[in-house]
């Protein structure tokens, strides 16, 4: 008897110590990038204001305003292809020096993130640009992923970064507003950033009246809305009428629209459109206020379309990850089809704009 006992304790030593040595190495996990490598872009951009819900810029010279829009990149310690999509976010900003530089969501996935969402900032640091960003679905998820909460503290614990928690009485992480200013002091544009979360709750599906019993996808609140709305009115307030760009991680509600009778501004539908599951009024207070010239999103990798829908254009960022699936994993495409790349914004002065998608691989 004593020596089963000996062998079960035994055993149970061995896997304790290699569970141990497993958590080690995979807390270890970083980006597998060598950040400090990242020469530094540098920027002309100044923070002039800012509180827990909004952050006020400045570029000290004149001209475009030039925005760079990322998504998924799911790092998440797939060490070949982390590398991959680090290197390109890095050829791009060096190639294109943004003023801004947005990550649409699903930025650090899988488990034991604390390293690898902390090496992503201190290369974005090291590159000297400011940039924001919204949570995805699959942020806080992963075993020993740090919370969605915490998330957004490592990111804006850094000098650059833009990102802000936000009001404590509404629901998400990350809902805030980064305004830019012309050199003049006359507002150039407004982006609203609002964390669309992860699966409905039991809670919100019986208030929405959704019965499926399989995970659907979160989505804008009414407390997130009634945060614009308060939110534009105080903006307007100081400095008159504006133009401005939302971006959320899940589509909205009417992201999946009538395709058969519908003019596609660029890109194509690959794949069906996972939106939210219910609509809280988002799009509703958009159009009434008035401002919004497009709502950018992304989470479905393979869509990278945009079209206008009741005056407002809804559009997927371009999918920049590699480790999630894409066009290889899906549809086992060659690399000349692949579309990962991102989405650039040239700002005018009176805040109107053009956009290119960037693709990586064509």
């Amino acid at each position: 008897m004593k020596t089963v006992i000996k062998v079960v304790i035994a055993v149970l030593l061995v896997v304790a110590i290699g569970a141990g040595g497993f958590i080690g190495y995979k807390s270890s996990q970083g980006i597998s990038y060598d950040v400090s490598s990242a020469e530094k872009v540098g920027t002309d951009v100044e923070i002039v204001s800012e509180n827990d819900d909004s952050v006020t810029i400045k570029k000290k010279s004149d001209g475009e305003f030039k925005v760079l829009m990322f998504t998924d990149t799911h790092f998440c310690g797939k060490r070949e292809k982390d590398i991959m999509c680090a290197e390109y976010i890095v050829k791009n900003i060096t190639e294109q020096k943004p003023d801004l530089v947005i990550f649409g969501g699903d930025n650090i996935s899988g488990g034991f993130t604390k390293k690898r969402a902390t090496e992503f900032a201190v290369l974005m640091e090291n590159l000297g640009v400011y940039w924001a960003a919204v949570l995805g679905n699959h942020e806080g998820e992963g075993f020993l992923a740090v919370s969605r909460e915490e998330n957004v503290e490592i990111f804006s614990s850094y000098e650059y970064c833009l990102m802000r928690e936000g009001k404590e009485d509404i629901d998400g992480h990350g809902n805030y507003t980064v305004n830019i200013l012309n050199n003049d002091g006359t507002l150039k544009e407004v982006f609203f950033f609002m964390d669309s979360g992860s699966y409905m709750s039991d809670e919100l599906k019986a208030q929405y009246g959704v019965t499926d019993d399989d995970e659907v996808y979160d989505g804008i609140k009414t407390s997130q809305v009634e945060w614009y709305k308060e939110k534009h009115d105080e903006i307007e307030a100081e400095y008159g009428k504006f133009k401005s760009v939302t971006v959320v991680h899940i589509p909205p509600y009417q992201a999946e629209g009538n395709y058969e009778n519908t003019h596609f501004a660029y890109g194509e539908k690959r794949e069906g459109v996972c939106e939210s599951g219910f609509d809280a009024g988002l799009f509703d207070a958009l159009k009434e206020k008035g401002s919004t010239q497009a709502v950018y999103f992304g989470h479905d990798h393979v869509n990278d379309f945009g079209y206008e829908y009741e005056g407002i254009l809804l559009s997927y960022i371009q999918s920049s990850g590699y480790s999630s699936y894409n066009m290889e994993s899906k549809f086992d495409s060659p690399e000349n089809e692949w579309i990962q790349g991102c989405t650039l914004l040239n700002i005018a002065e009176d805040g109107t704009y053009t956009a290119e998608r960037i693709f990586n691989h064509q």
